[in-house]
């Protein structure tokens, strides 16, 4: 199995943290990043659409050319910006989301989740410092809705990475903060969702919720 250079991630990760650009890496499941990410497997990232030009000449500058998405196809809804890729020589494939969103559950149209939570994930992002590689990333709670959401809607499943990153932020999360966001996109399924994610139900959440009534 072929890895991207870890020294490559890193470069461009200092090249973002010096600029004058905001960026959020939405996951690292697995701590795949810096050392384990293989190749053509991407990089999410969390960018302002107000900054979307001036960004896409600073990657063009630092060497990246765009590359066709493989959902540039799909319908994007309620002002949903359209994915980007950029790729370097060193393979270091970067895919643009300008709003956190997921997929409908009805036929699979992008949406982006509510105003709250897009304002949260920039106004509580995280700095992290790991052996030279330093990055920002959504906060807690922020990333553990986002993790859940994208199981159910795009997922829709709890794979194993989804599932021991979840399991270590239930445990340091505000609940009742996660429960509040959950209720933006769940309803009144949240708090039997929260229930079921301490219990480790995980192969029973995305047919309870399909089947939940009590609305």
């Amino acid at each position: 199995m072929s890895y991207v250079n870890s020294n490559s991630i890193i470069d461009i990760f200092n090249q973002l943290n010096t600029s004058c650009f905001e960026y959020i890496l939405i996951r690292n499941i697995n701590n795949e990043l810096p050392g384990r990410l293989r190749i053509g497997k991407d990089i999410d990232l969390l960018i302002h659409y107000s900054e979307r030009s001036e960004l896409i000449n600073f990657l063009k500058t630092n060497g990246f050319k765009s590359l066709r998405h493989p959902h540039q196809q799909d319908r994007f809804l309620y002002g949903t910006k359209i994915f980007e890729f950029f790729v370097n020589k060193d393979n270091v494939l970067l895919d643009l989301n300008y709003q956190l969103s997921c997929r409908s559950l009805n036929a699979g149209e992008w949406i982006p989740l509510d105003r709250k939570i897009q304002s949260s994930a920039w106004k509580n992002k995280v700095l992290n410092k790991m052996d030279g590689f330093t990055y920002y990333s959504l906060g807690m709670e922020d990333e553990f809705v986002a993790l859940v959401t994208r199981s159910i809607f795009d997922k829709k499943e709890f794979q194993k990475g989804y599932v021991e990153r979840i399991d270590t932020l239930i445990k340091l999360i505000d609940v009742n903060e996660v429960i509040e966001k959950f209720q933006l996109i769940f309803f009144k399924f949240s708090s039997v969702l929260i229930r079921m994610l301490k219990e480790r139900q995980y192969k029973m959440i995305l047919n309870n919720y399909l089947s939940f009534s009590e609305y």
